[in-house]
């Protein structure tokens, strides 16, 4: 059963993708896929669906046709920095104004890939390791502290944003702010009474299904099981927690089963999504999203979320609602449980549609599942507005499924580039990756890995521990449904380990002023490279370079502070020093 605190409060993903039994959606004669790569068209939309966007975005009709034009070019520039560029670029976000996308990059030769593909290159604040080590610090130290409520990348900024209750005043509180500060620029904290929570509730109606006697969800995408096991509809984990559970469609009559034999249904750390079999006779798949009276949208694939770019939602009670994607990869505590990975938008909805679908505007590409939002509803009341939301390709390579389509998604397979990579031996690897284009999900193999490393074929992230010392050239390549393949190739060297703890350089005692820029270089050696480095109780506006070992930034307020820097080999062996900064004014 939910528990009272999953109720599900805001409104489902794009529209509740429906089966045609459960909602017989025609397909809408101007709703074709994105225009084909090189050309800059706008796609074509009914004229209710345009309406809606400028609705919920606030622009005229004309502003949507040219948002929608800038916005297909910028999910292709998106494609050709992943597949070049890859992890050394830390951020990619849509600005609305210029109508162009951006990138946040760590290199010269990035931001040349970057302004090939037609886009705009910015030199990154923080590298990705630096964001995503200091978001799992974040997550280590909030475990168990009441008032915290998500944190995150930050894409635009080049810094992890933590939203927090301002009431929370606990010794626990307490402690976890001071530890945050000692980060400096590396985090903001940002204030918010909102509380987020999974959304259900009991409404009537809409492109509803129902699990068991419980509050009705809402349909995300109807979907295939590669494995032959035939049809069914992905939706919110929060709504399928039950084991083989029966799901009935909005007329009230049997569809299927929810969480059959108990492997349909994650709420939990790797995010909130259930799949539901559609295992009784009269229903078939209908590849569209409900657009609720303003034009049902065609499905023709799957895509990853881009920060600043528009993108839709449809749930049983509040119908098609817009909005932008306004953060990626946010961990989300809902009170019963915390979840990583998940997506925001500023498009409203309400209680019911939990497990709707997301898709984009220009092309009616899936993109998540409503998971919960704010407490404020589309039709007003307190608190913020906004949805958050599972990515759903995550979903469909969880569960093994494949998008109903028309035909299969256009385009090639990519495979986001990966810099190279250098790991002792005996050390832990987790290296993530991701593909798009093509007909999700993706089966990985691996070429040339080093001994003891293996790729998991569902979702392509390899991990073990290397167990001899060499160089190897990798290569990675994902192939989906129909066959299409991409692929992308990075040097790997293990290291063979060395002798002893590292040792840490006493940088000496540091004077700097307020608004100048400061730089420290951290020496290491001994132990066994690769080494990581870290800091605490630096002065606000420093943060250390987790590799190179480089303590830089804008010191934003004067006093003194006894930092302790720290250096980690490749073993997990430490030293430290501590060094005293004073900064004045």
């Amino acid at each position: 059963m939910r528990t009272p605190s999953q109720r599900p409060l805001l409104a489902g993903l794009v529209a509740a993708a429906a089966l045609a039994g459960l909602a017989a959606l025609p397909a809408h004669a101007d709703t074709p896929a994105d225009p084909s790569p090189g050309t800059t068209a706008e796609p074509r939309l009914p004229d209710e669906l345009r309406a809606a966007l400028a609705r919920d975005l606030g622009v005229s009709p004309a502003g949507v046709a040219e948002r929608l034009a800038d916005e297909s070019r910028a999910q292709r520039a998106a494609t050709a920095i992943r597949a070049e560029v890859g992890d050394r670029a830390t951020a990619l976000w849509f600005d609305a104004a210029d109508g162009r996308l951006h990138a946040a990059v760590t290199t010269p030769g990035a931001a040349d890939a970057v302004r090939a593909a037609g886009a705009v290159p910015h030199e990154a604040r923080r590298t990705r390791a630096e964001l995503e080590a200091a978001a799992q610090a974040v997550g280590a130290w909030s475990r168990g502290v009441p008032g915290v409520r998500s944190w995150g990348p930050d894409a635009r900024a080049g810094r992890v944003d933590v939203v927090v209750d301002p009431a929370a005043s606990t010794a626990a509180a307490k402690v976890l702010r001071a530890r945050l500060a000692s980060l400096g620029g590396l985090i903001r904290v940002v204030e918010s009474r909102d509380v987020p929570r999974q959304q259900g509730g009991d409404v009537v109606g809409g492109e509803k299904w129902t699990p068991g006697s419980e509050s009705p969800c809402s349909i995300g995408f109807p979907v295939t099981r590669t494995s032959g096991a035939g049809k069914a509809f992905l939706t919110a984990g929060h709504c399928t927690n039950d084991v083989s559970q029966p799901a009935y469609g909005k007329d009230g009559t049997r569809v299927g089963t929810s969480n059959k034999n108990g492997t349909g249904s994650v709420n939990a750390r790797e995010g909130d999504m259930g799949i539901v079999d559609v295992d009784q006779a009269g229903w078939s798949l209908a590849p569209k999203v409900a657009g609720w009276g303003e034009g049902d949208v065609a499905v023709t694939g799957s895509a990853e979320a881009v920060v600043g770019t528009a993108v839709c939602h449809s749930g049983q009670t509040t119908g098609y609602r817009c909005g932008e994607v306004t953060k990626v990869d946010q961990s989300v505590d809902y009170g019963n449980v915390v979840i990583d990975g998940l997506s925001y938008s500023s498009a409203c909805s309400a209680g019911g549609d939990s497990g709707g679908s997301y898709v984009t505007p220009a092309g009616g590409r899936a993109v998540g599942l409503h998971s919960g939002g704010g407490s404020a509803t589309c039709s007003g009341g307190s608190g913020e507005k906004y949805t958050i939301f599972q990515p759903v390709n995550e979903a469909l390579s969880k569960f093994g499924a494949q998008l109903a389509t028309s035909n299969p998604q256009p385009g090639e397979v990519t495979v986001s580039a990966v810099s190279a990579q250098t790991t002792a031996t005996g050390g832990r690897v987790e290296l993530r990756n991701s593909a798009e284009g093509g007909t999700a999900p993706y089966t990985w193999t691996a070429t040339g890995l080093p001994a003891g490393l293996s790729v998991d074929a569902s979702t392509g992230t390899v991990s073990g521990s290397p167990t001899a010392a060499g160089t190897h050239q990798v290569t990675l390549t994902a192939t989906d449904t129909v066959g299409k393949k991409g692929s992308t190739s990075f040097a790997w060297t293990v290291t063979a380990p060395g002798s002893g703890a590292p040792k840490l350089a006493d940088p000496g005692s540091q004077n700097g002023y307020v608004g100048r820029l400061v730089s420290v270089p951290l020496k290491a050696t001994g132990g066994t490279a690769p080494y990581t480095f870290t800091a605490t109780n630096l002065p606000a506006g420093l943060a250390v370079h987790p590799t190179t070992g480089l303590i830089s930034g804008t010191p934003t307020s004067w006093g003194f502070r006894n930092a302790t820097m720290t250096v980690t080999d490749a073993t997990g062996r430490k030293a430290s020093v501590a060094v005293t900064f004073t900064i004045w004014s």
